[in-house]
């Protein structure tokens, strides 16, 4: 054999070689390259996925804004940890330009949450959770849509350019360039077992990975710090024409079409409520996790009337039966309307029965158990906001406004109520809940009290420096210098801020929040008290105003009206003429920003009006105005926190709960 002959057959067999399948290098291989997965809406509470997006992007950015403050990593993180759902808030509400004092162009006034129109698994009309096909579908999905993507080891490239073949136990859902993220209604991950998901460029092995979603199901039980309310999913809207008593403003329509919208009406239930937002946050930060949340959280609930029996909602409707002296009654529940009740019969494959006056599920035939309860409770039971009012509402007032507002609720009787009256209503809840609810910390079906998470309330009284509200302390002082009564202007006639009488409220708050801490642990629940005890509200109770921006809208206290500035500027003269006059401090119409962000974090009476302005409506469904005047019900919703305040108390809570996701977490899902 020549030379040459030799060379050819050397250089033919290596050519060979390096065109034969078995040795041609495998683009994708376990050691350089991994498959990641998160799934696309993991709030499941939102029938569209892009509403969840929504918030995780918001969230997103707060995270970007926190990478440029001056904190080491330490820090950050617990800055982080205590206010991620606040910082959500201020990226989604804000009318400026986040973290910045640039003015959006864009801005919508009346908040994120008005945008939740038909995206919600809400029936408002059946008043279940039923939106998304039958409660066992939403409780049991069959599956999550997920996202997945091929991230890289350090210096390696991803294979740009090249198609890679994306599948699901074994079926084929996706193919797509292998540098790009799959997003596909195909790529479905079975729920619960998972499946295995491979990826590899056509004709080579694949790589894989066992995935599963967790999916949690938590509920929301409790009163108006839970529902949202004083914060719907969308606003009344003012004119700045029609003038109410020719002196404040009034609804653009003034009818039942023109009322403040809610995910339930006679619950006064919103999506900025603090268990929900909770819910939401722990879905944004475990990409792997989905949660579904059902809510039943009811403005007006207390232990027994509202969670075990039924309630007296908020709203009112006109008593047509004394026409002579034309009233109004608030709206009553029936028995189902209880919101253990509701709860069961979601949760509960059979129909709930009462045995020794314990609701329980036959059977224990239960769709699925629950992994966390979220309970925001006793503040009705012991009068929480209306030991407030009994704070402003002036000496001598009639008994109607005294029963209106619950004043006869002193800091004395509400001490009172908090000794006697709490730990009863706790106790009764306690067995109602462990005889009721499939609550397990493992499948061995032991109940576990633990994952029933109380929340504290907040300290609604102080100002903008964290001291309590100054008010007037003797009848010589102007009323209208203190920011207590400018927050009360439009009711002036019958409440004022009493001095005095805040001081004995905020001693009260105090051992409210000492009595629940001790009565919690004595349940074997969970008590989130980091919104009293870290002081959350400390600088934006009721009175509070960020001076920085005294001129702002969102900032003033005191309440629109028709006439001319009074010395001052803080009030207004009214013209009776009408003829002449301006609306002082601003346009209703046009600079009414309910949900912008603000010093205060509490809902003032004039807040009240600017954003729900219930109305009691008459028996052919239209506006009865006159008793909606007699019974004040345009105030419903003041004194509880504003969307912001909501975000700080779902920051609050989530410092409780994140310990007991990690355990639940490292342990594996039940």
């Amino acid at each position: 054999m020549t030379r040459s002959t030799t060379l050819f057959c050397m250089i033919s067999a290596l050519l060979l070689c390096l065109l034969a399948p078995e040795s041609r290098a495998q683009t994708l291989n376990a050691s350089d390259f991994r498959i990641e997965w998160k799934v696309v809406n993991r709030f499941r509470l939102f029938a569209d996925p892009s509403f969840f997006t929504l918030h995780e992007n918001a969230w997103r950015q707060y995270l970007l804004h926190t990478d440029g403050l001056d904190m080491d990593a330490d820090q950050r993180a617990a800055f982080v940890a205590r206010t991620s759902v606040l910082g959500s808030e201020h990226v989604l509400n804000d009318r400026r330009i986040a973290f910045s004092d640039v003015l959006r162009k864009n801005f919508d006034w009346r908040g994120w949450a008005a945008r939740s129109d038909a995206v919600l698994c809400y029936d408002s009309k059946s008043r279940t959770h039923t939106a998304c096909g039958d409660i066992d579908a939403y409780l049991n999905p069959a599956g999550h849509e997920i996202e997945m993507w091929i991230t890289t080891a350090s210096g390696v490239a991803l294979p740009a350019g090249q198609e890679c073949e994306w599948r699901i136990g074994g079926t084929l859902v996706a193919v797509e360039d292998c540098a790009e993220r799959v997003r596909d209604p195909r790529a479905v991950l079975p729920y619960p077992g998972g499946a295995e998901i491979s990826v590899n460029v056509a004709g080579e092995s694949p790589i894989l990975v066992d995935a599963q979603v967790r999916d949690l199901l938590i509920a929301g039980l409790g009163d108006s710090f839970a529902s949202g309310e004083g914060n719907p999913n969308t606003p009344v809207t003012f004119s700045d024409v029609r003038r109410h008593r020719n002196l404040y403003p009034e609804r653009k329509t003034n009818s039942v079409a023109g009322s403040a919208t809610w995910t339930d009406e006679l619950c006064h239930r919103s999506l900025y409520g603090h268990q929900l937002r909770a819910a939401l946050q722990i879905a944004i930060e475990n990409p792997k996790t989905s949660v579904t949340f059902l809510d039943y959280s009811c403005s007006g609930a207390g232990g027994e009337d509202g969670i075990l029996g039924p309630q007296v909602y908020v709203s009112r409707v006109s008593d047509a039966e004394n026409s002579a002296s034309p009233g109004s009654k608030l709206v009553s529940g029936g028995s189902r309307d209880a919101q253990l009740f509701r709860l069961m019969r979601e949760l509960c494959a059979e129909k709930p029965e009462v045995r020794k006056r314990q609701l329980v599920c036959p059977g224990n035939r239960f769709h699925r158990s629950l992994d966390f309860v979220f309970l925001s409770i006793g503040g009705n039971d012991i009068g929480f906001s209306n030991v407030v009012a009994w704070a402003t509402l002036r000496d001598g007032m009639s008994a109607s406004i005294a029963g209106f507002f619950g004043a006869t609720v002193s800091a004395k009787d509400f001490s009172d109520r908090i000794r006697d009256v709490l730990p009863k209503t706790y106790a009764r809840l306690a067995k109602a809940f462990e005889s009721s609810l499939p609550l397990y910390s493992a499948d061995d079906g032991v109940f576990d009290p633990s994952r029933i998470v109380l929340t504290a309330y907040p300290d609604l009284v102080t100002d903008g420096r964290g001291n309590i509200c100054p008010a007037p302390q003797s009848g010589d002082e102007q009323e209208l210098d203190f920011p207590a009564n400018q927050s009360l202007n439009l009711f002036s006639s019958w409440l004022t801020a009493d001095g005095k009488r805040l001081e004995a409220v905020r001693e009260q708050f105090a051992i409210l929040y000492q009595r629940m801490q001790d009565l919690a642990p004595d349940h074997g629940w969970t008590f989130a008290g980091h919104v009293y005890a870290d002081g959350m509200f400390e600088g934006h109770g009721f009175c509070a105003r960020n001076m920085a921006r005294a001129d702002d809208p969102a900032e003033l206290l005191t309440i629109p009206c028709w006439g001319k500035p009074s010395e001052g500027g803080l009030a207004c003269e009214q013209r009776w003429s009408g003829k002449d006059g301006e609306w002082v401090p601003y346009n209703p119409a046009t600079q009414n920003y309910p949900y912008a962000l603000r010093q205060r974090w509490v809902r003032t009476f004039n807040d009240a009006y600017m954003v729900v302005n219930e109305k009691v409506i008459g028996r052919s469904g239209q506006i009865d105005e006159r008793n909606s005047e007699s019974v004040f019900s345009e105030t419903t919703g003041a004194l509880h926190p504003t969307a912001e305040g909501h975000a700080a108390m779902a920051d609050g809570l989530l410092l409780s709960i994140r310990p007991l996701l990690q355990q639940m977490f490292a342990e594996g899902l039940r």
